[in-house]
């Protein structure tokens, strides 16, 4: 019995004691806090809190209350370092990247406060802001710059200005052919000195960037190296009937000199008589036979009789007004009477006091091929406006609706007077020239003899 009741007693006890051990941990005041390792002994944590009522021991740092510490491993980065610095690896005083938080400088070779300005290279200290490079204009885009030419001096971080270069090497910033890299080059005869020269005789090879010889130029293009006026960079007059920019193009020609004043006599020698010819171009002299067809002389010579065998078939209307015999003499024996092959002709003024007159709406103008015609139809025109018919159309060279009954052939005749005193444009069609020329008298068939005035190209 006595061993039954030790045991109870003894058990009773135990109980007691662990309640009362209970008690006073839940009632001796301690609280727990979280807790993170501070590596970096900087006072601030990181990485997943301990909760504890007293910092735990530990062998690799600290434990404290405060986190955020964003590299614990470096007591210089904490939340408390508010110094701003930037990565300087060339430890040229410009920094790159995003500003990075220190409590101080960790390598005054390696980092930077400077926020002025950033780094354009931070892996050479020679290039940065503070470098400043002279720029230099290049006119010829050919990558050197003029060393006479405009500059441009700018921090070296800052892009070259559009049209400049870094570099002041170039011996001819007017062509793109000249300059250090160019090598051999070579030169054009420039007899003109214009600055262009002429592709013919292009000798002189040296390099790009030497003196070019006296008389060379380095550009050629000059399609008339005996007139300095005449070259691709010369102004154009589109109607003076030189190519004075050497763009190839067919020049118009508008002779508006002083007036000249050609006449053909009577019953003289008009065939071999060349004070009878009014000599226009090398390919166009103007006459009047003796039985009244004014004619291109040139033309019938140089074409038609040169080559009797090729022209002898050639249809009437060829030659001129009037079906003529077979060309197949010399000049001298055969009456050369081709017409004014060669021509177009206008009229370029009212010439009369008929209504029909006033309803024509043909008009030429110098310079400008519309409402040129031969010269059958112009004569046509003439006579049937100072009849009072007026001009419906235009069919060929040798057809005209009108509204006379008659058919316009009936008023090619061979008198010519109606064409007397009326403004007219001469288009040479070959030279591309345009002049005017007015007849102030035209006799009648008998003899021949024409005077008329003109603006001329030889006088």
């Amino acid at each position: 019995m006595e061993k039954r009741d030790f045991l109870g007693l003894r058990v009773i006890t135990f109980s007691m004691a662990l309640f009362a051990l209970i008690s006073c941990s839940n009632d001796d005041g301690c609280t727990t806090q979280d807790f993170y390792l501070d590596k970096d002994k900087d006072g601030f944590g990181a990485g997943t809190p301990t909760k504890a009522c007293t910092a735990p021991d530990t062998t690799v740092g600290q434990y404290v209350t405060k986190s955020g510490d964003t590299n614990d491993n470096d007591a210089n980065i904490n939340p408390d370092c508010e110094l701003v610095f930037y990565l300087d690896s060339d430890n040229d005083g410009f920094g790159v990247g995003d500003p990075i938080f220190f409590c101080k400088n960790p390598d005054k070779d390696s980092y930077t406060d400077n926020d002025t300005a950033f780094d354009c290279d931070d892996s050479d200290p020679n290039l940065n802001p503070d470098v400043l490079i002279t720029y230099y204009q290049d006119n010829d885009g050919d990558g050197f710059g003029d060393p006479n030419g405009q500059t441009n001096t700018l921090s070296i971080c800052v892009p070259a200005p559009e049209g400049f270069v870094d570099n002041d090497d170039d011996c001819d910033d007017t062509n793109e052919n000249a300059n250090p890299d160019a090598g051999q080059i070579t030169y054009y005869p420039d007899a003109d000195n214009d600055g262009y020269g002429n592709s013919e005789g292009a000798t002189v090879v040296q390099d790009s960037c030497d003196e070019p010889p006296a008389d060379y130029s380095l550009i050629t293009g000059d399609c008339n190296d005996n007139d300095p006026d005449i070259n691709p960079d010369a102004e154009e007059d589109p109607n003076d009937g030189i190519d004075s920019n050497c763009d190839g193009e067919a020049e118009t020609a508008i002779w508006t000199g002083p007036d000249f004043q050609f006449s053909k006599l009577d019953n003289v020698d008009w065939i071999n008589d060349t004070q009878n010819h009014d000599q226009l171009t090398e390919n166009i002299a103007l006459t009047r036979s003796n039985n009244g067809y004014i004619t291109n002389i040139s033309w019938w010579v140089n074409e038609i009789l040169q080559n009797p065998t090729e022209n002898e078939d050639l249809p009437w209307e060829y030659y001129g007004r009037q079906a003529q015999a077979d060309p197949v003499a010399n000049v001298g024996s055969e009456v050369p009477n081709g017409g004014p092959q060669g021509i177009r002709w206008a009229i370029l003024e009212q010439g009369g006091q008929t209504e029909a007159w006033d309803n024509f709406d043909l008009y030429g103008q110098l310079g400008e091929p519309t409402n040129f015609y031969s010269f059958n139809n112009i004569v046509t025109m003439c006579q049937l406006l100072n009849s009072g018919f007026n001009i419906v159309s235009i069919n060929d060279d040798f057809g005209i609706d009108n509204t006379s009954e008659e058919s316009s052939s009936d008023y090619a005749s061979n008198f010519f007077q109606d064409l007397e005193n009326i403004v007219l444009g001469v288009w040479l069609q070959e030279q591309n020239i345009y002049l005017t020329l007015t007849f102030s008298e035209l006799g009648l068939n008998n003899g021949g003899s024409m005077t008329y005035t003109r603006s001329t190209p030889n006088n």
